[in-house]
């Protein structure tokens, strides 16, 4: 047997097994908390509003409070993952969001709300890369984007979770008992976690003294195969000495970190007007009661089932030729669905399929940004992106009511933001590092 091993090709070349399992569970479960804590304030709004004798209106800034959060968490706690390890960052996020969410509880005044809203946010942003990263950096090459899909999901199973709690303690124990089931959570899977989770194989790789540590893990992972510590065991090499931040811009890297960050921003300006003025929509084609949240059922449900299905695509033609092309499908379908507001059945595939290419895109993208950086700045490239990504998730929504504040009609909104998606496909198609279609035997 070779004394040296790389870590990467055990992994690519090893078929899932417990362990791959295992850790896709513990992700899964980081993304459902973070997925109930992030819409949380979505499910109590009307009854804080009442309690507290905040109007309507300003609840918008609550909601945006908690997507700057996110942006920041993204931006600043993805370089810990890299630095420090995935499962410290995981679990300093859990904490975090736990403890701010927890405090929301007790909040008395519009202003201690929003200032907990932005810290809870910091912490949930922080979960997100990376989860992905950890769940990357254990899947085979065939698994990797659907496992990342997968766990991605726990963001609406996280909110359908969040809205059943509501609607069972909310009546009893009122609003605050959601916050404190939402702080409780996130605590008692930090130490769980912290206990049983493992830490990213490939992180541990690129630090000393770990090898005893790794050889255990690789021999759970490929049984038929046995590892030592004596072994040297190496994962891909980082583009520079530099802070993972730097790693992004060294040389052969910087135009497609740039390009990512245009994909992502472009993208979720695209989908966070979709979910913010898709209830509206459908509200205005029925005097019937419950259509905005019919809208918003329609729209989520495309957007989980697009996810596992476009990554069998891209894992079958690879993301050069798939996630261009899943860009122009969403456009397409947008700018039609503006054109169709007289039916309210065509409305519906319309936005069944909305969710199904935007939502899908996304998640492919997160795969994606996962699988251009090397282990030393894998956390960081996915975070920077989705950070850079968050502000154009905060913009979509302020866009789409100035332009509706201007009476110019359906299908000109749907037609702008419809037409976003073309820079997606391009800038996305520019980018070098590319996903490769998985061959299969």
């Amino acid at each position: 047997m070779s004394n040296e091993v790389q870590v990467s090709d055990v992994i690519d070349n090893s078929r899932m097994g417990t362990v791959h399992w295992r850790v896709m569970l513990f992700c899964t479960l980081v993304v459902v908390l973070d997925g109930f804590d992030v819409q949380a304030i979505a499910f109590t709004a009307p009854a804080i509003g009442v309690d507290l004798g905040i109007p309507g209106h300003q609840f918008g800034t609550l909601f945006s409070a908690g997507l700057i959060g996110m942006a920041i968490g993204a931006l600043l706690v993805g370089p810990i993952g890299d630095r420090w390890g995935r499962k410290t960052a995981i679990i300093g996020s859990l904490i975090a969001f736990g403890c701010f969410t927890l405090a929301t509880a007790w909040a008395t005044t519009y202003n201690e709300l929003l200032m907990l809203r932005l810290l809870t946010g910091v912490g949930l942003g922080g979960a997100l890369p990376n989860a992905t990263a950890l769940m990357s950096e254990y899947s085979n090459r065939a698994w990797r984007n659907i496992a990342i899909s997968i766990i991605f999901l726990g963001i609406p199973v996280g909110g359908v979770v969040g809205s059943l709690v509501a609607g069972l303690l909310m009546p009893v124990w009122g609003w605050q008992s959601v916050y404190v089931v939402g702080g409780v959570l996130p605590l008692l899977a930090a130490v769980l976690l912290g206990r049983i989770m493992p830490e990213s194989i490939r992180y541990l790789a690129t630090l000393s003294g770990r090898n005893e540590q790794i050889a255990t893990t690789l021999n759970r992972i490929d049984p038929d195969t046995t590892y030592h510590a004596e072994q040297a065991f190496r994962v891909e090499q980082a583009p520079s000495d530099s802070g993972p931040v730097r790693q992004l811009f060294a040389p052969g890297y910087g135009r497609d970190t740039l390009l990512l960050w245009a994909a992502f921003f472009t993208n979720l300006i695209v989908v966070y007007f979709l979910i913010a003025w898709t209830p509206t929509l459908f509200e205005s084609l029925s005097d019937e009661p419950g259509q905005a949240v019919k809208g918003g059922l329609v729209l989520n449900l495309g957007g989980a089932i697009g996810p596992i299905f476009l990554a069998g695509l891209i894992n079958r033609f690879g993301s050069k030729r798939m996630l261009p092309i899943i860009f122009l499908l969403g456009m397409v379908t947008i700018v039609a669905m503006g054109q169709v507001t007289h039916s309210a059945n065509l409305v519906t595939v319309g936005i069944f399929m909305a969710g199904f290419f935007t939502f899908g895109a996304q998640i492919g993208m997160n795969s994606l940004a996962a699988s251009i950086y090397p282990t030393a700045s894998r956390a960081t490239g996915v975070g920077w992106a989705l950070g850079i990504g968050r502000w154009g998730s905060i913009l979509g929504p302020v866009i789409g009511g100035l332009l509706m504040a201007q009476e110019l009609g359906m299908p000109v909104y749907f037609t702008v933001f419809g037409s976003i998606l073309a820079i997606s496909a391009l800038v996305i198609a520019l980018v070098a590092r590319h996903q490769q279609a998985v061959v299969r035997g």
